[in-house]
């Protein structure tokens, strides 16, 4: 049996080595030693400060869960 296949390719959690600019709000910044969620995008990398990934997080599942109850009716 195959694998079940992810959608969530290319999220993780790291921590900053310096110090550097949210990817989605300019004006928040992202201490070195601070967790950040990375988001691969081809050979790229991009990094968000916590409020701006949860804030991401939540409004993609509500997403999620519209599009599974799409496939269940």
């Amino acid at each position: 049996m195959p694998k079940p296949k992810s959608f969530l390719k290319g999220i993780s959690v790291d921590v900053a080595k310096r110090t550097h600019r949210c990817q989605h709000n300019n004006a928040h910044t992202i201490s070195t030693g601070q967790k950040r969620l990375k988001l691969t995008v081809g050979r790229s990398q991009e990094y968000f400060c916590i409020q701006c990934a949860i804030d991401s997080i939540d409004r993609d599942i509500k997403k999620l869960e519209n599009i599974k109850t799409q496939l269940n009716d």
